[in-house]
């Protein structure tokens, strides 16, 4: 059974976040499960619009990606076996879709959503949308929270380890077992976001679930 005192205390602490994702601009809710967001995704996406999911664990470990795809949903995304030429025509279309489904590395108790990449598409779908400029809509975890800027940088930073082991990269944090700041061409630390305020002109939505998920 799970403890009443820490299901309240996430409660609270995702109303404060909430908050001040709102002030900033952004849309928000605190939901207690992955069940609940998983039913708010299905909510807030219609059903005939083009969802670009990028390289999110946690919106593939509640299940979205399965559900958007059963109920008729046009998906893009660049996981699977791809030829480059493929692969980079997957980003585009991700980014360009109608929503942007996607989570972060880190949000901070201030409102401010942090996330590092390698590539670029994904935090380049998350500010800029092309001439669609659709919904980005983010779904993490409360393990993803950050006191403040310098500790969401280095939780993004730490999210690197174990998606270096996904795709199977030698960086140099997975031998060191920390960030080494390195600058060697398996780096996958390149770009880093930082969204002060909801972009002008984008639409966006934050859902935050009580549980720990992605890395």
């Amino acid at each position: 059974m799970a403890n009443q005192n820490v299901i309240k205390g996430n409660e609270i602490v995702g109303a404060a976040v909430v908050k001040a994702l709102q002030r900033r601009g952004f849309g928000a809710e605190y939901v207690p499960t992955r069940e609940d967001a998983l039913r708010r995704i299905l909510e807030i996406v219609p059903e005939n619009a083009s969802v670009g999911i990028p390289g999110t664990v946690t919106v593939r470990e509640i299940g979205a990606l399965d559900a958007l795809k059963a109920r008729g949903n046009t998906i893009y995304q660049h996981w699977g076996q791809m030829t480059p030429q493929e692969r980079r025509i997957a980003r585009d279309r991700e980014n360009s879709a109608d929503v942007f489904l996607t989570s972060a590395n880190a949000i901070t108790r201030d409102g401010r959503i942090i996330n590092i990449d390698g590539t670029g598409n994904r935090v380049a779908g998350m500010a800029w949308g092309g001439e669609n400029n659709g919904l980005v809509l983010f779904v993490a975890g409360l393990n993803k929270l950050a006191f403040g800027l310098e500790d969401g940088l280095e939780r993004a930073r730490s999210a690197t380890i174990p998606n270096a082991i996904r795709q199977n990269e030698p960086t140099a944090c997975t031998k060191a077992g920390h960030c080494v700041n390195c600058l060697d061409e398996y780096s996958m630390c390149r770009a880093i976001l930082i969204l002060e305020q909801a972009v002008k002109g984008r639409n966006y939505h934050v859902i935050l679930v009580g549980e720990t998920l992605g890395y």
